[in-house]
């Protein structure tokens, strides 16, 4: 399995570096790049449970609405008042966020233990460092990272990156991302990027995800999951 963490940090830093913030010639105006839109609020949630079992949350802007997506369900769940952290209640579950703790119930009856999943991390990362959209697939392994600046496509175990023009000009919406988007570089690759509505489970770590994702790229077709972080 690709070390996702790796394969995100190594697109972060190419959004990093193309944003503007490569060393300049003394004798070269230098003009400082503007500051990312400050982020307060991280809106998707991954966390682990008993047995394997993996969950990925997504809130409204107001946090009174939640979505849990499963490995087999997507469950609308709502938010009740808690002493502390943040308390979901769906049909069946309920899902209590205290830290890094995660309670959880079926049915009244408590399951777990429940922990922050390593892939929070590389979300809330990619989110801080202004992306938009988060992507991942297998066989071919690849790793998708789509920010305002930059769209960075990582392939072959990450040693191979390929970079496109960014967001910036595009209506994208990381709630709603459904949509088809095609990026020309100036080397020429042409990347499609489709983003279908409906869960999505990653082949080799089973982590769930909202949406379905199909690259194309010069021809060759990717497929995998994906989330807009918002």
């Amino acid at each position: 399995m690709p070390n996702l963490k790796m394969l995100t940090l190594i697109a972060l830093a190419t959004l990093f570096l193309a944003s503007g913030c490569t060393p300049k010639k003394d004798d070269e105006k230098i003009e400082k790049p503007s500051p990312p839109e400050a982020r307060e609020v991280f809106h998707v949630f991954s966390f682990d449970g008993a047995m394997g079992s993996r969950y990925m949350m997504h809130f409204t802007g107001s946090g009174d609405q939640a979505i849990l997506y499963t490995h087999g369900e997507t469950l609308p769940m709502t938010h009740q008042a808690a002493a502390s952290g943040a308390k979901y209640q769906g049909e069946r579950l309920m899902v209590w966020i205290k830290g890094d703790e995660v309670l959880m119930e079926v049915d009244g009856q408590r399951v777990g233990p429940c922990k922050v999943s390593g892939l929070q991390s590389i979300l809330s990362t990619a989110w801080l460092s202004s992306t938009d959209f988060w992507a991942v697939g297998n066989e071919p392994s690849w790793n998708l990272i789509m920010g305002r600046d930059r769209v960075v496509l990582l392939t072959e175990m990450g040693q191979k990156k390929t970079v496109f023009p960014g967001l910036e000009e595009v209506i994208f919406d990381p709630q709603k991302p459904y949509g088809t988007y095609v990026f020309i570089n100036d080397e020429k690759h042409e990347l499609e990027i489709e983003i279908l509505e409906g869960r999505c489970t990653d082949t080799m770590s089973g982590e769930p995800f909202a949406v379905s994702v199909r690259l194309v790229l010069d021809g060759q077709e990717m497929l995998g999951c994906g989330t807009g972080l918002f």
